[in-house]
């Protein structure tokens, strides 16, 4: 499902389609919300939402230029819009394009995040471009079975960005210079600090939750974290 964007930002992008850019900054965004994947960034808007007003927090998703903001290139930001909130990568040249902007992210236990991607795409199936990478990738391997698909694609690593999605993420900025990095698994404790940050008041929205076995990691894929040490490697201090 694409992001829904907001009939005044329209308008507003028709009559005023200046882009913010290095030369022309935004001075207005307070705060950069990257949303790694499966990491509750979903619930996360709508606390945004909620506390400031939706024509307050911007998303960047991949109908609203992803891709120019996770290279740092020129694009079109409501001219009110203090929180941009999706998925989208951090770049250098951000700090000159919203120089007032402190960064923001959240981490997950990497084999559980990895774990909560694939209950994701086996719930989504064909209604995911990723399932098909995922089958592909994966030919010998019964689809009928969530731990032994996650299991393949960390013992045989074919499918990188899901089992290098830190490293791949972290690669042009490291994690060392966000202001803020919220555990998954200290969400409450996150939101707060964040909230204070931000001078906000952030309250707890749980969305995207699709059946409870989806969440029940097995022990066995716990004896796995050895493959993905590079991954613990970046963000296992944060966890």
């Amino acid at each position: 499902m694409s992001y829904s964007i907001h009939p005044f930002w329209k308008v507003e992008k028709l009559l005023s389609p200046q882009v913010s850019s290095q030369t022309s900054p935004h001075m207005n965004v307070i705060l950069l919300s990257h949303h790694i994947p499966k990491t509750a960034g979903s619930s996360l808007r709508l606390a945004f939402e909620a506390a400031l007003g939706r024509r307050i927090v911007y998303g960047i998703y991949e109908n609203t230029d992803a891709s120019a903001m996770s290279e740092g290139r020129d694009l079109w930001i409501p001219a009110k819009a203090e929180v941009l909130h999706g998925h989208f990568k951090p770049d250098e040249k951000h700090k000159y394009i919203f120089p007032l902007a402190k960064r923001a992210v959240w981490v997950r236990d990497p084999i559980e995040r990895l774990w909560s991607l694939v209950g994701h795409l086996l719930a989504l199936k064909e209604r995911h471009p990723h399932y098909f990478l995922l089958k592909a990738s994966l030919p010998k391997i019964s689809f009928n079975s969530q731990e032994d698909i996650v299991k393949a694609l960390i013992l045989e690593d074919k499918v990188r960005p899901f089992t290098h999605a830190y490293a791949n993420f972290f690669k042009s900025v490291s994690i060392k210079n966000f202001e803020f990095v919220g555990s998954k698994h200290n969400y409450s404790d996150g939101l707060t600090k964040l909230s204070e940050m931000i001078g906000t008041n952030l309250k707890k929205f749980e969305v995207n939750r699709r059946t409870p076995r989806l969440h029940k990691l097995p022990a066995s894929l716990k004896q796995l974290e050895p493959y993905l040490q590079h991954e613990y490697a970046i963000v296992g201090d944060y966890l």
